[in-house]
């Protein structure tokens, strides 16, 4: 039997097996989109590193934890704890056997979260227009307390730090929020307008700060009496990407310098200005590091400083004397992020390594310092570490399987 349609009802069947067809396909699209998503890494990883014998640091254990981690996510070591942040969530970590760390507990944000600080049995976490307040008092539980965001609007957070029962957050707007923090819910005390080209750091004074602000890519005399006070420091900086402060040590990630570069600020009396900056190339220091261990010999055994040049390392002295020598630039990769324990610097670089470095230094100049750079662990099982903390005896490095972001 023969059906006989009239052109509009022939054009309007066409147009509805069309859009059949098509829905069919954006499912089948749809659902391999899906578990192609489901397929890609979505975790991240804590290691954790012997540390006792700086010179030889051993692998110990690592536990995967869900979702992705960047390098602003926090990681804080209280006790027996390490407390993780990932994309959108808290990590609790018993790290009481090293061999078999068991994660205990995870707590859900609203957004996305960030670096975190300690304070007292209270963990201040950044989200992106908020300071979050978790109480940790018990570990296996940890609950919401309050937020940032029910006592004063923020901009987008740029830095924060805790101390002595305040916090102090600089927002995009390059504002310092000062919250006391005595109590569960944060009180707004006042809002302190900085510059962004020349905050180098913040003093904090209670309910008050004192500004450090340069103009200069060096210290001033000024700048360096009060840098040699570093009691009540925060690690707040407009002017550089990262800034690590201890009672020994001042070190900072300058914006335009290379991506493998630390300086380390050095007092020194001896000096008209006050002291000196050593911008420590990483990349140059292993280098120079894989050679000694090597028993490679150099053209001299006078003391020589070493820097890294167009692919390789230039070793010179104060006669002049100077030799280039082959080597990779970019075996460490970028740095993701540094620490200070009493005399020596924690370094993760993107490419899987954890350096250490003796910051101690003595007062020859153009010492070659070769026992400076005590040693650089094997990549940590092909991931990419984002950020650390350093325990006693032990380091936690938090990295992402996937591609950084």
């Amino acid at each position: 039997m023969r059906i006989f349609l009239d052109k509009s009802t022939f054009v309007f069947v066409v147009i509805v097996l069309t859009v059949v067809i098509n829905t069919g396909c954006s499912v089948r699209m749809l659902a391999q989109n899906a578990e192609k998503s489901t397929q890609e890494p979505q975790e991240s990883v804590l290691t954790i590193v012997d540390t006792a014998d700086v010179e030889n640091p051993a692998f110990v254990s690592s536990i995967q934890l869900p979702f992705r981690v960047n390098s602003n996510s926090g990681i804080v070591l209280s006790e027996k704890y390490a407390y993780v942040m990932t994309e959108k969530h808290l990590h609790v970590v018993n790290l009481t056997d090293w061999q078999h760390p068991s994660l205990i507990a995870s707590m859900p944000f609203p957004d996305t979260v960030g670096d975190a600080k300690l304070f007292g049995q209270r963990l201040f976490v950044a989200g992106p227009q908020e300071i979050y307040v978790v109480d940790i008092s018990n570990p296996n539980n940890p609950l919401l307390q309050s937020t940032t965001r029910k006592t004063v609007p923020l901009g987008p957070i740029k830095a924060f730090d805790v101390h002595n029962g305040y916090l102090y957050v600089m927002d995009a707007g390059y504002y310092l929020h000062i919250f006391n923090i005595a109590t569960a819910e944060p009180q707004f005390v006042e809002a302190v307008a900085v510059s962004r080209s020349q905050l180098a750091s913040v003093r904090a004074k209670g309910g008050f700060v004192q500004l450090i602000q340069t103009g200069s890519s060096y210290f001033s005399p000024d700048i360096w009496r009060e840098f040699s006070d570093r009691q009540d420091l925060l690690e707040i900086s407009a002017r550089y990407k990262k800034l690590r402060i201890s009672d020994d040590y001042l070190l900072f990630s300058p914006r335009g310098y290379p991506t493998g570069v630390i300086t380390i600020a050095r007092e020194n009396d001896r000096t008209w200005d006050g002291g000196q900056f050593e911008h420590y190339n990483m990349e140059a220091y292993h280098s120079d590091y894989l050679r000694i261990k090597g028993n490679e010999p150099t053209d001299t055994q006078t003391s020589v400083d070493v820097g890294m040049r167009s692919g390789g390392i230039v070793m010179s002295n104060l006669d002049r004397w100077s030799q280039r020598v082959d080597a990779e630039e970019n075996i460490l990769g970028p740095i993701t992020d540094f620490q200070i324990s009493g005399d020596l610097l924690y370094v993760s670089s993107l490419n899987g390594y954890l350096s250490i470095i003796n910051l101690h230094k003595t007062d020859r100049p153009f010492q070659r310092d070769e026992d400076r750079f005590l040693s650089a662990t094997t990549p940590l099982n092909g991931f990419q570490p984002m950020r650390m903390a350093v325990g006693e005896n032990y380091v936690c490095v938090l990295g992402d399987l996937g591609n950084p972001e």
